[in-house]
């Protein structure tokens, strides 16, 4: 596990970043802070700070019942060039991953539409042909996050900004030669063709116009950093610069992910139902923390239904039941929390496709091999020794880092505590990843994607039903991407 951030040095980097990389530009208005709330799921009083600093470091101007207005001027091309070439494999990958990832993403997204509303969304962002290709840019990644936004997701819009400010498109944008590139590559014919693919709301379409645009500044940019890298041969790359994403968001406290931790563990049955956890103390010593920050850990678990502590006996594990279930919803915390979750499932289930058919060729033989060495082992999870294969063999270091982010939200012990009989009771996910080991052994990369993402959308609605029944409404709209993922 590792420390969070708090929630207000997450706004606040994420804000600056997108100052620094030109996203948000001089004289350009920052959402209001009723938005920043929405974007960023904070309080005011976080927003009012995060808004303080920027303002007292000369980044931004406030004043009283108007927008904040970037006055930041970025530095000189010189800066600029050094910043992009100790980035440069980095910030090519980030690029490849955008194309691999974002094109099924927003797939997936336009299933929350109906035709008319697709339609009305297309037309909005649609007048663009008497734009500059900077301004058109823009207009296309506007378009992208209102859809994500849209999608109820509490992941997609961070990731994307992520992915977004690394990249750092307006860098490129300012040079002519750049977007001359981009045409040499193009076959996309242009933004207002790919945004028409979502006016005919067809999921297969939105991929492939997608994945063309993305795929075609791929080469560009590598292209242009090249010839950049041949005039400023004195700018090494630095390997600390790597992309990085918190899938966290700068989410709880830090008792909150021992809570997390030790559910995982009474899920997968290292901590049995009816036995004692270790005492306060050593668990405190185990986890690093104090015993205050411990019991803490103990008391949202005893909350959760997943503990019960007796004086001078300590906790004793208890499988959390459709009443404490129902009761432990009442707290707005592990409401979000648990959101969250359903937002990692379905994001998993999107991004593990095309990760896997990426990974396929090179864990074939020794994936296979792994698992079957595996199979035997009462506490080994398939569908998790899949995806770590999966992760172990691709070569695109952005999306590894994504779905590793992803995957250490998603506890396997939450979803097996479902079942009285623990592991053993979850049949028909094993079948479902029974189902991709087969593919993996004897079919094709994309029938062994499809699987593997299938049984992340078995997940998600069983998790998501669930929740519904035991009062979070709000869960409902986490719709499982099934559909994106036969078409896309």
């Amino acid at each position: 596990m590792k420390q969070k951030q708090t929630l207000f040095n997450y706004v606040y980097q994420n804000l600056k970043e997108q100052i620094l990389s030109g996203r948000l530009q001089h004289g350009e208005k920052l959402p209001s802070m009723s938005r920043l709330c929405e974007f960023y799921h904070v309080g005011i009083r976080t927003v009012k700070d995060v808004l303080l600093r920027l303002k007292e470091e000369g980044y931004i101007q406030t004043e009283e019942r108007k927008a904040a207005v970037v006055i930041y001027r970025q530095a000189g091309t010189d800066a600029a060039v050094r910043f992009v070439l100790e980035r440069k494999t980095s910030i090519l990958a980030v690029h490849q991953t955008i194309a691999v990832l974002v094109p099924p993403i927003l797939s997936f997204c336009a299933q929350h539409y109906s035709k008319k509303d697709l339609d009305s969304m297309f037309r909005r962002h649609m007048n663009t042909k008497k734009q500059s290709p900077e301004e058109k840019g823009r207009i296309c990644v506007n378009c992208i996050y209102e859809m994500m936004d849209h999608s109820e997701n509490l992941l997609l819009r961070d990731l994307f900004a992520s992915l977004e400010i690394y990249a750092r498109m307006p860098f490129f944008q300012n040079y002519e030669h750049f977007v001359e590139l981009v045409l040499k590559y193009n076959e996309f014919h242009s933004i207002e063709w790919v945004l028409e693919a979502f006016a005919a709301n067809e999921p297969a379409e939105i991929v492939s116009r997608f994945r063309l645009l993305f795929q075609s500044v791929v080469p560009a940019v590598g292209q242009f950093m090249e010839e950049l890298s041949e005039q400023c041969v004195n700018i090494p790359e630095d390997p600390v610069y790597g992309y990085r994403w918190a899938a966290d968001c700068g989410r709880g406290h830090y008792y909150m992910q021992i809570t997390r931790d030790l559910i995982d563990k009474i899920g997968t049955g290292r901590y049995k139902e009816g036995t004692f956890l270790p005492p306060e103390a050593q668990l405190a010593s185990q986890y690093g923390v104090c015993v205050a920050t411990m019991r803490n850990a103990l008391s949202m678990l005893n909350e959760l239904g997943f503990g019960q502590t007796m004086n001078a006996k300590g906790t004793r594990v208890i499988l959390q039941n459709d009443d404490s279930a129902a009761q432990c919803l009442r707290n707005k915390a592990f409401q979000r929390d648990t959101l969250v979750y359903l937002s990692g499932l379905q994001l998993m289930a999107i991004a593990i496709k095309p990760a896997a058919v990426m990974a396929f060729d090179r864990m074939k033989e020794e994936g296979t091999q792994y698992i079957q060495d595996r199979l035997g082992d009462p506490e080994f999870i398939l569908l998790d020794g899949l995806v770590r294969c999966v992760v172990r063999n691709l070569e695109l270091d952005p999306l590894k880092m994504i779905l590793k982010e992803t995957g250490n939200l998603l506890h396997w012990g939450y979803y097996f505590s479902f079942f009285n009989e623990g592991m053993s009771g979850t049949d028909l996910l094993t079948l479902k990843s029974l189902k991709a080991y087969e593919k993996l052994k004897h079919g094709s990369a994309e029938e062994f994607g499809e699987h593997m993402s299938l049984c992340f959308c078995h997940i998600l609605d069983f998790v998501r039903d669930h929740m519904v029944k035991f009062g979070l409404s709000k869960a409902a709209r986490l719709i499982s991407p099934k559909e994106s993922l036969e078409e896309g």
